[in-house]
């Protein structure tokens, strides 16, 4: 508890603990009340016996965060203590407790429900008592308090007030809710306040919030709540005073601060919706060590009393959203901070300047309005110019972090690097469902073919804030039983981990013994090697079997099916999906296996000899070429088994462009093409190139961006993406195509030509054989691939037909709730008759909502996931994975997340993209290059890279962040090497002066 603060016994420890300021260095300077009848309003009983002034808090007696929750307690302290805190108040946590046990039905409070989660009994209860505190009014008496409050305090809130939530298990320093409970913004009245204050209390029974009360052992949580008045930001952000756990480092030293702004509020920052400043600051004197200017084209403001995203003039974009005065104040602030004993800490900050409300509204609406005018961001410019900025404190907190994920404990490495590609970002809850049960039994599976044993109960992938994240520390540990497959081994092709981490995990593996293995190698040896015999065959077995089981369900009318039918039908196809996943996974085992043992062979064969891509080097073509790095043996491992043709994943690519060959020949489809205004083939007028792309529909159309999420509509319900990628492809000089796979085949050719003639006849048989055989099981891999598509179309079109039904019997619910229950709950709900979901898909919208909004956790971390992640590093080269060879110079194209604006590549251009998303593998034929954040070498569309020849680089962190549409790029994907031809002005800063605020 904090030195004299009067708070009950018990309470937690305040995240700004004995630090004291002179109140004349840091003024808080909030609205005061001068009129008298305003005065007597907010003293009066109707308001303070309900909502106590923050600024009074520390003085009252038997109040603490106990009562008020740690948010509201920590604001109160900073107050006291002379911060600068915009003006609120704080409802009592208890009246929330009240509320949920007068009005709740028996077993609906926060404890029960709490000791539930998990369970489905608690999904159920937890989703009732969520519907209940919406729509219940709120007591007599606060409401009255609400009403007389916003009639006294209108005229100073123009923005309105926020409300924010403040659990007496919050911002502590043991427990944080940071990214769980709610916070809303702008409410402005009596009705949007009260609506305000029920989310907040609505919000502790999301999942999420659960799920982690359930693991840190608190059943006893209230929720408070914080109203407070709303700054009206220029720029907005968070401050972290040091970096918290787990990032510390090269990549973030201890003796550095980050701050992350924009303009407008910071609800972008903090949820990571938006491109943001980064500003890396010295934590001793507070000079800016580095800053990174995003292209900031929207911001969160108020316009005509509404919460709008606006646009942000191109002038004002491209310019850092923090005036160097605030920086001082913020660097001035977080020193102060750090003088208690605690540390380090995350500030939500607001800056405005002192101009009046009206006027620098009106300039912003002014500016926002004329995007091409640049004149209209001089009244800005001149406000910064003229007036020092105001820095508010909206919350301070310990950088503490959640608990860890399911499964996992501090020294957990979790990784979304490969699994992401099939599935990036927020999976709804049916397509969560389906994936953990479909990956984690097919692993096990493919361990136990293998002869490896598989503990019971370990998690081999989790949910972490909606992501799809593979247990790597477990993973490993497993795949180490086998000679061979070590984590430098594994990651070494499949990317995601640094040299940091595959240290980690070696010596996590260090005591994993293969005497398992090798005992029961003579009874696991002949069945892998009868099953990898076999592999073919029980592929083409699978098709055949497949094939007519899709073709049952497309001549099926599901809507004449009764509800158990119905029910039958998914279990098929969900039973389909387990054997499609079960064969790909064998399938990927063999594929790596065999790339492993080809790169094995030509680490220990193969001597040194000139790229066939890069012939001009400065090495030896005779010197073994064990000397040289091993990257250099993964890249010839690369080309040799590129151009392995028919691999099912370029195909949608190939037959694309040779649709936009027909259609550059048929005048009337290519101008319509050309104009935008097509949408479908039923666009386009009646000839070849409708026909072509009906066909090519009617065999991809179970294809989509993000395919692998089910809400995604595919290609045959949606074909825009399809129209998009088709405009593109049909700017690619004519016959581009052929030339491309042309190419890489004759690379593949060459290096084996060049091989052939340093190896002896042994040698280069043994070679071949490999080459073949990677090829082969790739190819294999890559058909079920296709089918692992198609299996989930299917489930797809049957879910499609269950939320029909859903609708049907529950007139509430919105279309495409069926994603937003499980598969378990859908089984249930159909088997017994019964659709009463809706308070369990409204719960897990409005998780799923906050989920898909949250920043991205690392694509790699170890323990608990980061609560920032670093910008991407300010230099004139990039990093990653060399996954397809060759070196091209060309402009940047930094696609957007979603299926938006796929027509924008041009050729020549660099595509630069979150994800290698196999949906957007025809855009590789017409890009120069390629370049992702996630994805691995041996992902599938780095495959399909490959059988393109397009030079590709993958696990770039931050790369859309980094670079800009535009940007002159060379990109070396022989070495993994983007550099930018023309570099960007430093924005230079000036020395920190050593005054007060």
């Amino acid at each position: 508890m904090h030195r004299g603060a009067r708070g009950g016994a018990g309470c937690a420890a305040s995240p700004v603990a004995r630090t004291s300021l002179p109140p004349a260095r840091l003024a808080c300077n909030f609205p005061t009340v001068t009129d008298t009848r305003t005065a007597s309003v907010l003293d009066s009983p109707t308001v303070v016996d309900w909502l106590w002034p923050l600024e009074t808090l520390t003085q009252r007696r038997r109040i603490g965060p106990k009562r008020v929750g740690g948010k509201a307690w920590s604001l109160a302290q900073l107050m006291r203590d002379g911060y600068p805190v915009p003006r609120g108040w704080a409802l009592d946590a208890r009246c929330f407790t009240r509320h949920i046990v007068e009005h709740l039905p028996p077993g609906h409070d926060l404890a029960t429900v709490v000791k539930l989660a998990g369970t489905r009994a608690g999904v159920d209860r937890a989703a009732r008592a969520r519907d209940w505190i919406l729509a219940a009014p709120l007591p007599t008496g606060l409401t009255e308090a609400i009403e007389a409050l916003w009639g006294a305090i209108a005229p100073q809130a123009p923005w309105g007030l926020a409300a924010r939530s403040s659990a007496t298990c919050e911002d502590t320093e043991e427990t944080s809710l940071a990214g769980l409970a709610e916070t809303v913004l702008g409410a402005r009245g009596p009705d949007a306040i009260a609506s305000a204050i029920r989310k907040v209390w609505a919000s502790a029974y999301l999942l999420r919030s659960l799920a982690y009360l359930a693991h840190a052992g608190l059943r006893d949580m209230a929720m408070g709540v914080v109203l407070q008045l709303m700054v009206p930001a220029e720029a907005a952000g968070v401050l972290f005073t040091a970096p918290p756990p787990g990032l510390e480092g090269e990549g973030w030293p201890a003796d550095e601060r980050l701050i992350n702004a924009t303009f407008g509020l910071g609800a972008p920052v903090v949820e990571g919706s938006a491109a943001v400043d980064a500003f890396r600051l010295a934590r001793r004197g507070g000079a800016v060590l580095a800053t990174t200017v995003a292209h900031k084209r929207r911001a969160l403001r108020l316009i005509d009393d509404q919460l709008a995203d606006v646009e942000v003039p191109e002038a004002l974009a491209k310019t850092p959203s923090l005036h160097p005065d605030a920086l001082r104040t913020l660097a001035i602030i977080a020193d102060r901070l750090e003088q208690g004993d605690g540390g380090p800490f995350d500030v939500e900050f607001a800056v405005e300047m002192p101009a009046s409300s009206a006027h620098r509204d009106d300039t912003r609406h002014q500016a926002t309005n004329t995007p091409d005018d640049t004149s209209a961001t001089a009244p800005i410019r001149q406000a910064t110019e003229r007036w020092a900025p105001r820095v508010w404190l909206l919350q301070v907190r310990p950088l503490r972090g959640g608990g860890f994920p399911e499964g996992g404990d501090a020294d957990t490495v979790w990784s979304r690097a490969n699994v992401g590609e099939a599935l990036p970002g927020a999976a709804t809850p049916l397509t969560w469902s389906v994936a953990r049960t479909f990956s984690d039994r097919g692993f096990r599976e493919a361990f136990a073919a293998l002869g490896c044993r598989v503990p019971r109960g370990v998690h081999l992938v989790t949910n972490i804030h909606g992501r799809f994240y593979l247990n790597l520390s477990t993973f490993m540990q497993i795949a180490a039983q086998v000679p061979g497959l070590s984590p430098a081994a594994i990651l070494g092709v499949s990317g995601g981990a640094g040299p940091a981490v595959i240290t980690r995990l070696s010596r996590q593996v260090a005591h994993v013994s293969w005497r398992s293995f090798l005992l029961r190698l003579p009874l696991t040896a002949p069945r892998l090697l009868v099953q990898q015999a076999a592999l073919e065959h029980d592929v083409s077995v699978y098709e055949a079997e497949a094939g007519r089981a899709r073709r049952s369900l497309a001549e099926l009318d599901l809507r004449l099916l009764p509800d158990d039918a119905i029910a039958t039908t998914l279990k098929s196809a969900f039973g389909l999906l387990e054997r499609t996943g079960s064969l790909m996974l064998r399938c990927a085992s063999a594929s790596l296996a065999s790339y492993l043992a080809l790169s094995e062979a030509l680490r220990r064969l193969a001597p040194r000899r000139t790229s066939a891509r890069s012939p001009d080097t400065d090495t030896d073509p005779l010197d073994p070429l064990d000397e040289r790095p091993a990257g250099e043996i993964e890249r010839l491992a690369q080309t040799l088994v590129g151009g392995a043709q028919e691999v099912e994943s370029a195909a949608p690519g190939v037959e694309l462009a040779r649709v936009g060959t027909i259609a550059l020949r048929e005048a009337a489809a290519r101008d319509r093409l050309f104009s935008g205004d097509a949408r479908s083939p039923d666009d386009l007028p009646d000839g070849p190139t409708r026909e072509a792309l009906r066909a090519f529909l009617e065999r991809y159309g179970d294809r989509a961006v993000r395919e692998a999420e089910l809400s995604t509509p595919r290609w045959s319900e949606d074909p825009q993406p399809v129209m998009a990628m088709l405009t593109a492809s049909m700017r690619s000089p004519e016959g581009e195509t052929d030339r491309a796979l042309a190419r890489a085949r004759a690379l593949s050719d060459r290096e084996m030509a060049l091989l052939e003639a340093r190896l002896g006849r042994a040698e280069i048989a043994l070679v071949r054989a490999l080459v073949w055989r990677a090829q082969h099981t790739t190819r294999l891999r890559e058909r079920m691939r296709g089918w692992v598509t198609r299996a989930l179309g299917m489930l797809r079109t049957i879910a499609l037909d269950i939320d029909r039904r859903l609708r049907r019997l529950d007139p509430s619910l919105e279309e495409g709730s069926v994603f937003f229950c499980t598969y378990d709950e859908l089984c249930v709900s159909l088997g017994s008759g019964r659709a009463d979901v809706g308070s369990v898909v409204r719960l897990r919208r409005a998780e799923h909502a906050r989920d898909a909004a949250r920043p991205d956790p690392p694509p790699t971390f170890v323990g608990r996931p980061p609560p920032v992640s670093l910008p991407p590093a300010v230099g004139p080269r990039l990093y990653g994975l060399p996954a397809s060879g060759g070196v091209v110079e060309g402009l940047a194209r930094v696609l957007e997340p979603g299926a938006s604006s796929l027509d924008a590549l041009k050729p020549g251009e660099v595509l630069v993209s979150r994800t290698t998303d196999v949906g957007l593998s025809p855009l590789f034929l017409v890009a120069a290059a390629v370049i992702t954040e996630l994805g691995g070498p041996l992902s599938h569309a780095s495959i399909v890279a490959r059988e393109y020849g397009v030079p590709a680089v993958v696990n770039v962190p931050g790369a859309t962040i980094a670079i800009r549409t535009g940007d002159r790029l060379r990109v070396d994907g022989d070495r993994g090497i983007i550099e930018r031809l023309e570099g960007r002005p430093s924005i230079a800063s000036p020395p920190l002066p050593s005054d007060s605020l």
